[in-house]
């Protein structure tokens, strides 16, 4: 029982703070990534990993996957074609070889056209994504904070703001 209970307050922690708008925008860049990338593929996994080694807000990062993950699909016609490219790119022939031949390197599913362009497009949005959201949350991110913990279930699930703000 004690395990679940540390669970939940590591959990509580995640939520309760208002962190930086550095930290914010970087689970939102990291999501990007892990969203747009289809999820039979180890890829997504080793960037979720890749999140949780940094400071990212946890948060920011599962709701913006959650979110670039209904965007993907729609991705997909222009992601083949970016894969595409880039698959069947002379110079870099011998290098998708070489990777190949790597252990682990097939389960990336890297030589699929989808997979490849959602990473390329992921990799290069996450960019801009990262400056756009830091901008944001530093103009909203505090009142969007007091605002979505103004209600009765946050309170009850994790405290009042105030005492949010105390212990962060």
């Amino acid at each position: 029982m004690n395990f679940f209970a540390e669970l939940w307050q590591a959990f509580l922690a995640s939520v309760k703070g208002f962190d930086s708008p550095k930290q914010l925008a970087l689970g939102v860049s990291i999501g990007l990534v892990f969203g747009l990338l289809p999820k039979d593929s180890l890829l997504p996994y080793v960037i979720a990993v890749i999140g949780l080694l940094t400071n990212a807000n946890l948060l920011t990062l599962i709701l913006s996957g959650i979110f670039f993950s209904w965007i993907g699909p729609v991705a997909d016609p222009l992601t083949h074609q970016i894969g595409g490219w880039l698959l069947t790119f002379d110079p870099l022939e011998s290098v998708w070889a070489w990777l190949y031949q790597i252990p682990l390197m097939p389960w990336t599913r890297f030589e699929n056209t989808v997979v490849m362009g959602n990473l390329v497009l992921g990799l290069l949005s996450s960019v801009p994504i990262y400056a756009l959201s830091k901008q944001f949350f530093e103009a909203y991110g505090e009142t969007i904070f007091r605002i979505v913990f103004q209600n009765r279930l946050s309170r009850w699930l994790v405290g009042s703001p105030s005492t949010n703000l105390q212990n962060s």
